[in-house]
């Protein structure tokens, strides 16, 4: 496509939207007609030899028409869904595109196809003959060769812009549901591409119009009569009727306990319509002979409304379409992580409580901008300017990672890790060591004993504590996942964001609480319980070992500083242990060594207070050596991660790049 404009059309049954957006620059502009707002009534008034009106105007002119001027008019609305069955529909249709065109330029709006490259939407699952249909009738409109593309693409591209999710969420699964004024359409997206559409072709809004014309109907006796006889029926039914439907489907999105009354032009009113009242008469529904008449009329072939005989249920015909479609094209709910909402008429409050319900999910994965209607129109426009843009990012991004992981990402791990690291040790160091060792340790010193009663008292000891350390250490562990995931995915955001792009709510991950348990624990978690228990473990040992070593004798250094007694008393004790080794053998005299009862003088002279506060130093030392090296991959894991989640963006901004 060349650097020329964008002209985006929205080809509705309702309504139609025009928009323009410049091909360098994402500021698209939807068309005002003189109406103060985007788009016009898809609607064509013809006159006799005048020129024809549309939109408002015809609209408008039809209202006020008298009889006489009435029997000279033809008012078609509605046609777009039938382009491919009805001639009618379809010459409908190009009159409608070239009259848009003529009275723009009447109106000095700069709305020339020639100068502009025309995309027209389409919806995804229209069969060959209606696209073939839609472009012949665009180039007999005056528009050109255009360019289809699916309406639930623009739907996406207008919320990806909008960043209401991240380009590697675009690429997951996004369901869009396009419920319209003549159709429901439905499409399943992956990787930007319709991986599977479906919808139905005679569901939407119109069925809902005449809804509300029946119950005008009903509240006003005999106004059927006097509408047909001054040729205003259909005019009522399809345009004053629909206003009151969408006044009604507002009010109701606010607050279904309110009470509606709306007056119906010059023909009467609708009094005390409530949400009840709707769901009632929406499960009963039977088409009106207004609406079949001029079906039928029109040429048009649709067997599910015009030769009806039964009542339908409304709602649930929107949810058997949904339910349906989705286990035709093999979708799972789980494989949808958005839905787009789209469509003047997914303003219904019922639409968005049967999507939720059909796929189970929470209302917050529902998008829908605050003017559905506009959504695909200016989608569509945007699409050239987004594709710029995003190659230009795609490439900035690739370029500035390295910096940013090494800069951002390596400090912040570092210092949430030290932090993490430092009151894990803590934590360990006053319930281990100064609740179960060192009361231990201090008795020892007091009374004497054995090596092996010591280590087996502390063994038990911190065996009784267990569940209490798992308790810590699990709390450590929670607070670990959930601190620096955060963290990073606040980091992660803001990187993001200063290139205009989402990363999605929770990118890095949402830290859910771990157990201490390893297979529990993701690859992104230190094994903190089992490098703890390891540690106490060994430190059980070496302190047992350590206090056999210097009160059997070993080098008797703690002894021989003590003065001319402790200098006999280690001499004593390294000839009985050599005697011992000599009698019995190294590994018997070790045996013996460590169940003799030391008295406690002994002890008292080995294990002073000063070597106490020294093992306690040394076990939060040991501690913090362990929780360090648990926790190096972390860097290396979550920059890796953020590398992928990178990468991810860059191939969802390719594949934008790519449509």
């Amino acid at each position: 496509m060349n650097d020329r404009g964008v002209l985006s059309i929205d080809f509705g049954t309702t309504n139609s939207y025009y928009c323009k957006c410049p091909a360098d620059q994402i500021a698209p502009v939807g068309v005002d007609f003189g109406t103060g707002r985007d788009g016009l009534p898809t609607a064509i008034l013809y006159r006799g030899d005048r020129e024809p009106l549309v939109g408002e105007a015809a609209l408008h002119e039809f209202g006020e028409a008298s009889g006489p001027e009435r029997k000279q008019y033809r008012l078609c609305t509605q046609f777009k869904p039938d382009i491919a069955q009805s001639a009618e529909a379809a010459e409908a249709a190009t009159g409608f595109l070239r009259t848009v065109i003529a009275q723009a330029r009447r109106q000095h709006i700069a709305l020339d196809p020639v100068d502009l490259n025309v995309i027209f939407g389409m919806p995804s699952e229209s069969q060959g003959d209606f696209r073939e249909a839609l472009t012949g009738i665009a180039e007999q409109a005056g528009y050109g060769r255009v360019r289809l593309l699916d309406e639930p693409k623009g739907a996406l591209l207008y919320h990806l812009w909008r960043k209401d999710f991240s380009p590697e969420e675009a690429q997951s699964g996004i369901l869009v549901v396009d419920f319209g004024g003549g159709t429901c359409d439905f499409a399943f997206l992956q990787g930007l591409r319709v991986a599977g559409s479906w919808g139905d072709m005679e569901l939407g809004g119109r069925l809902f119009d005449d809804l509300f014309f029946q119950w005008f109907v009903e509240q006003n006796p005999g106004v059927l009569d006097e509408l047909r006889a001054a040729g205003d029926a259909y005019y009522v039914h399809s345009y004053l009727c629909r206003e009151v439907k969408e006044f009604f489907s507002l009010t109701m999105a606010r607050d279904r306990t309110e009470t509606v009354n709306k007056s119906v032009g010059r023909y009467g009113s609708l009094r005390g319509m409530d949400w009840t009242g709707f769901t009632e008469r929406a499960s009963r529904y039977v088409p009106s002979p207004t609406l079949v008449e001029h079906l039928q009329n029109m040429g048009v072939q649709c067997r599910s409304v015009t030769q009806r005989d039964e009542p339908v249920d409304l709602i649930e015909w929107f949810r058997r379409s949904l339910i349906q479609g989705l286990g035709q094209q093999a979708v799972k709910s789980g494989d949808i992580s958005r839905v787009i909402l789209a469509g003047g008429s997914s303003q219904w409050p019922f639409v968005a409580d049967v999507i939720a319900d059909a796929l189970n999910v929470d209302s917050s994965r529902l998008l829908r901008s605050d003017r559905p209607y506009a959504v695909i129109a200016q989608g569509l426009a945007i699409l050239p300017a987004l594709q710029k843009q995003f190659e230009r990012t795609r490439e900035t991004l690739r370029a500035d990672l390295p910096q940013f992981c090494r800069t951002r990402v390596r400090p912040l791990v570092e210092r949430v890790t030290g932090t993490y690291i430092s009151q894990v040790a803590t934590d360990v160091t006053l319930e281990v060591f100064d609740k179960s060792i060192r009361p231990v340790l201090e008795e020892f010193r007091s009374n004497g004993g054995s090596v092996r009663a010591l280590r087996e008292t502390i063994g038990a000891n911190v065996k009784a504590d267990e569940d209490r350390l798992r308790e810590i250490i699990e709390a450590r562990m929670r607070t670990l996942s959930l601190g620096l995931p955060g963290q990073l995915n606040e980091l992660l955001a803001g990187w993001f964001g200063s290139y205009g792009l989402s990363v999605g709510d929770k990118p890095v991950g949402d830290g859910q609480a771990v157990s201490v348990q390893r297979d529990m624990i993701g690859p992104e978690a230190p094994d903190l319980y089992g490098g703890i228990m390891e540690t106490v473990g060994w430190f059980v040992v070496a302190m047992a070992t350590s206090a056999g070593a210097m009160i059997c004798g070993g080098t008797g250094v703690a002894l021989l500083a003590s003065g001319p007694v402790g200098l006999l008393a280690g001499a004593l004790l390294s000839a009985v242990a050599a005697f011992l080794a000599v009698r019995y053998g190294k590994v018997r005299a070790k045996e013996l060594a460590d169940n003799w009862n030391a008295p406690a003088w002994v002890v008292k002279r080995v294990m002073t207070p000063s070597r106490i506060a020294r093992a306690r130093t040394e076990f939060r030392g040991r501690l913090q050596e362990m929780l360090r090296w648990e926790t190096a991959s972390l860097q290396d894991q979550m920059e890796a991660r953020i590398r992928e989640i990178t990468e991810s963006q860059i191939e969802g901004l390719s594949e934008v790049a790519q449509l």
